[in-house]
């Protein structure tokens, strides 16, 4: 019997690297925040990862990088207001 590794969980720095590059490349030099943390969905009994970008209020690119995190994996949900964007992803 061969035996598979499991894969590796994401970490708190690969999260907020990741949602980073989004950040970095759409909204260059504006002096945005990204911190991630760790959290239990209590629904699913799931570890979660939570990653919250902040960015100065009513950014022009802000559309268009919630869809761009979006497409991170493990991406579960998102919630957006006029300077910050929340992501959900599974662990």
């Amino acid at each position: 019997m061969t035996k598979t590794k499991a894969p590796a969980l994401l970490t708190i720095p690969q999260a907020t690297k990741q949602a980073r590059r989004h950040v970095d490349r759409l909204m260059p030099g504006v002096g945005a925040t990204v911190e991630s943390r760790l959290s239990h969905d209590l629904d699913t009994d799931t570890p979660i990862m939570i990653t919250v970008v902040t960015f100065p209020r009513g950014h022009a690119a802000r559309h268009v990088l919630m869809v761009n995190l979006a497409t991170l994996p493990g991406y579960r949900s998102s919630i957006d207001d006029d300077s910050s964007i929340r992501i959900t992803r599974t662990r």
